[in-house]
């Protein structure tokens, strides 16, 4: 019997501590995802090599076995102000602090250790996969004319899959609806005081993700970071903004982005010390764009980049 792609639900809770499976509920842990893109089994096949008088395969054996669940989830707020956004788990488990301040706002920031990770449950009609002790990255989509998006990926320990009842009861209320990006949405964005035309914005904030599989010890880790990004902008003219310049003289600045105009649904990303790298000239309908990639780097450390909800 065939297995339908429409019929798939995602739940992750936070754990308690490493090595502690939770059980996520329908009622309290759905993600409203798409683009939910589950890998079931990733894992190394390690060549057997066997000798023998004649020749062919000699068969593989599986090792360090995990999983890795990739998705993506609308930007937007809470709606309330100073209420964690429903995607505040997740990006909590890809390395960042939340701090609540009742009825003003909800500030994400960077942190080096003691995040927490997940258990989460994907089903694809009927067939749970979980995945345990999930540590993940994220990255920003801010395209204009498109819906913003966080896009995560996950990598976690291995669970074998089951048939069960797909759940009912699920409740996406915590989600809000986005906006699309574009001027009216998006009032802000500005790159070293600089507030150009913008046509594409993405940031990557690119933890390492791997498995690690020895005697006495799995599991996924992430030892660094190095998030960077892009943004493709109208090309100024140099009195305005010297990019070249700036850029061959290695100097940092800051970035800002607001996305949402009503409060409780208003998301930015601040970026203190981004350091911009050679840019490449496009043609969009006549009109010269500059596409340049950054880095963004910490000052004081854990400090790159803070996400405000409000």
């Amino acid at each position: 019997m065939s297995k339908s792609m429409k019929k798939m639900l995602l739940l992750a809770v936070v754990q308690t501590s490493v090595g502690t499976a939770a059980v996520p509920t329908p009622e309290d842990n759905a993600l409203m995802v798409r683009g939910f893109t589950p890998e079931p089994l990733v894992a190394d096949q390690v060549e057997r090599n066997l000798i023998r008088p004649f020749k062919g395969n000699s068969g593989k054996l599986v090792a360090g076995e995990h999983r890795k669940f990739g998705f993506e989830i609308e930007l937007a707020g809470s709606g309330a102000l100073g209420v964690a956004p429903a995607w505040g788990p997740a990006l909590r488990a890809c390395g960042f602090a939340e701090t609540v301040t009742v009825g003003e706002k909800v500030e994400y920031m960077p942190v080096s250790e003691g995040e927490p990770v997940l258990t989460l449950y994907g089903y694809v009609d009927g067939t749970l996969f979980q995945m345990v002790d999930a540590k993940g990255t994220v990255s920003f989509d801010l395209t204009p004319k498109g819906i913003p998006v966080l896009k995560f990926e996950f990598l976690g320990a291995y669970v074998p899959p089951s048939e069960v009842a797909m759940p009912g009861n699920v409740d996406y209320s915590k989600f809000v609806q986005p906006l699309v990006v574009g001027k009216r949405n998006t009032p802000t964005l500005e790159i070293f005081g600089h507030a150009g035309c913008t046509s594409a914005f993405t940031v990557d904030w690119a933890n390492e993700l791997n498995w690690r599989e020895m005697i006495n010890c799995a599991g996924a880790r992430s030892p660094d970071r190095k998030p960077s990004g892009s943004i493709t902008m109208e090309f100024p003219k140099v009195t305005d903004k010297d990019w070249t310049e700036i850029i061959r003289k290695g100097e940092t600045g800051p970035l800002s982005i607001v996305h949402g105009v009503n409060p409780g649904n208003i998301v930015e990303l601040q970026m203190p010390n981004i350091q911009p790298a050679p840019y490449t000239l496009t043609d969009d309908s006549g009109v010269a764009m500059m596409q340049m990639p950054f880095s963004i780097n910490p000052a004081l450390g854990d400090d790159e980049l803070t996400i405000i909800v409000r």
